[in-house]
This record gives structure tokens, C-alpha cells and sequence, in this order.
């Protein structure tokens, strides 16, 4: 992504304006899913075993939103052990704002601008940038991740992976995760077919425009092949949680607040319907949401 507005392709300053929105406000850090343990463990697993504290990684999140998946690596018991920093990097003003209060408002004891780094310690900080536009020193990452984002790069995804592959060392891993509700459970497919139908061209994880990346030689001379895992989860959630699910997204988020209303009435129909729901406590009104989770991990050459 480019850092100015008249520069960058329309759904990137579309995305800035709308993430900006539910990021500031809250509702996506709240509605939004984490990342399975699991995935951590397999991402954390591509780093080498440090012979000491001050030899831990640095890894970049790209496009770290609210700190979703930087709170979820920070929570794993594995981290401290491998990971010395973690640079977040947000193009969008009420992203940021919204990481500064979940991620870095004292959640993480240990976690901060450098405090008992030589102890153990993860220093975390989020800064301004954009895929293209990374404020890291060449070769200074030793891991890069994109947690939910890295779709946003549309059709030409090849400058964000020369900026991936600038900052990254030689051999270091380079991770795309994202999560995505499950089709199989006819409820969540119904949902689905709700909401797509708004999503008016923007660059979507599942339609696989990002892949382009593979057809261009330029990235085989940067990286190698990408191996794909996938993860089955579920996330317990109430009618209002699977709500704000839907309403964080920016397309939903672009809407007036009369198609939302209107949106929402179907949403709840839907919901209430609940072909295949699965209670998780009925007189509670919880239940799942299931989940895919996929994960890739390429390497640089």
C-alpha cells in the first residue's frame, strides 16, 4: 500500500477510511475472531532457538490492525523464549488508536517500549507504514507476518513482497494467516451470502487475487515456495457477537445507517433460523462460530 491517499488504489484508502472507523470505535478489536494456539505454535516453530536473551527475533507485523494476532503471539508461552520485539506497522490512524488501547494499555506485564527486554522481556511497538512502505532497516526482520491483510495488496501484491523481502534476512520466514467463517455450517454460509453481496470489488482473502504473486518469476527470485497449513476452531459467540462480526467489515462499515438497519434485520433473521447452529450454552444464548484458519509460510532465498 502506498502512505499517500492520491497515490494509492482506491480500495486501500477505502479500507484506511472504514478500518479507521471500527478500529477507533472498538468494534473490531471486539467482534473480530484471534489466531488458534496451534498456528502460533507452527509460525513460532520457524525460528531458530536463541543461545540468548539479546539473540531473540524481531519480527513485523504488516497491517497489525488492533494488535489481534500480536496479542495472541505475545500470549503464547513460546514467545519470550524466541522473540526479543515486535514492530507493528498500521496505515490506518484509528487502527493504531485502537492497538494503543487494547494492545499496549498494560495488558502484557512484560510487554512495552523496552522494559526488561535483557531480562526476557518483549518490547512492542506500533508505528505508521504500509506494506510498500516499511519504516524497517533492510534485513532487520528476522520473521515478517501478515495477520488478515495481506489481501488488501489486490492484483499487485509484488511491491509489498519486494518491501517484505527488503526488510527481511536471508532464510527468514515471511507468514500470511487470516481466518475465514466456515461455509460448511449453513448458517454461517447464509450469513455469507448476506454480506458478500456489499463487498463491491474490494480485494477479499478468499477470492485469491494475492496469489497472483506466484506467476511472476520476481517472486521465485525472492522467496520460495509457500507451504499451506489449515486449522478448524470455533469461537463462542452470542446473536450480538455474530452481529458485529458481520459489521466490522469495512464494505458493512461504508453502508448509511439505514442499510445497515435493514442489513441487520435480515442478519437476525438469519440467526435466528439457525440452520445447523450448534449451542454451546442455549439458556446463556452462546454458541459456535466456526472457523478456517490458514496459514502460510514461504522463506526468504
Amino acid at each position: 500500500m502506498s502512505s499517500t491517499a492520491a497515490s494509492e488504489p482506491a480500495h486501500t484508502t477505502f479500507a484506511k477510511e472504514n478500518f479507521s472507523k471500527s478500529g477507533a470505535s472498538g468494534l473490531y478489536d471486539r467482534a473480530r475472531p484471534s489466531y488458534p494456539p496451534a498456528a502460533i505454535s507452527d509460525i513460532l516453530s520457524t525460528l531458530p532457538t536463541p543461545s540468548s536473551p539479546s539473540d531473540r527475533a524481531t519480527i513485523v507485523e504488516l497491517g497489525a490492525g488492533t494488535g489481534l494476532f500480536t496479542r495472541a503471539l505475545l500470549s503464547h508461552p513460546d514467545t519470550p523464549a524466541k522473540v526479543k520485539k515486535v514492530v507493528c506497522v498500521e496505515p490506518s490512524e484509528g487502527m493504531r488508536e485502537g492497538f494503543e488501547k487494547a494492545t499496549l494499555g498494560g495488558a502484557f506485564e512484560w510487554a512495552g517500549k523496552g522494559e526488561k527486554v535483557d531480562e526476557g522481556g518483549v518490547e512492542v511497538e506500533c508505528v505508521d507504514g504500509t506494506f510498500e512502505d516499511v519504516p524497517v532497516e533492510s534485513g532487520a526482520a528476522d520473521m515478517v507476518v501478515c495477520a488478515q491483510a495481506f489481501h488488501w495488496t489486490g492484483s499487485n501484491p509484488l511491491p509489498a513482497v519486494r518491501s517484505i523481502a527488503r526488510i527481511l534476512r536471508p532464510s527468514a520466514p515471511w507468514c500470511l494467516i487470516w481466518n475465514l467463517e466456515d461455509r460448511s455450517v449453513p448458517w454461517i454460509a447464509q450469513l455469507r451470502d448476506a454480506y458478500e453481496q456489499f463487498e463491491a470489488g474490494s480485494p477479499q482473502y478468499r477470492l485469491g487475487l494475492w496469489k497472483s504473486m506466484w506467476d511472476e518469476p520476481s517472486y521465485w527470485e525472492m522467496f520460495g515456495e509457500m507451504t499451506k497449513r489449515e486449522y478448524k476452531w470455533m469461537k463462542e459467540v452470542t446473536e450480538q457477537g455474530a452481529i458485529d462480526r458481520v459489521f466490522s467489515k469495512s464494505y458493512i462499515t461504508a453502508l448509511s445507517d439505514d442499510e445497515r438497519a435493514k442489513f441487520e434485520t435480515k442478519l437476525r433473521e438469519i440467526l435466528k433460523r439457525g440452520e445447523g447452529k450448534k449451542w454451546v450454552d442455549e439458556k446463556a444464548g452462546t454458541f459456535e462460530y466456526d472457523y478456517t484458519t490458514d496459514l502460510f509460510i514461504a522463506r526468504r532465498k
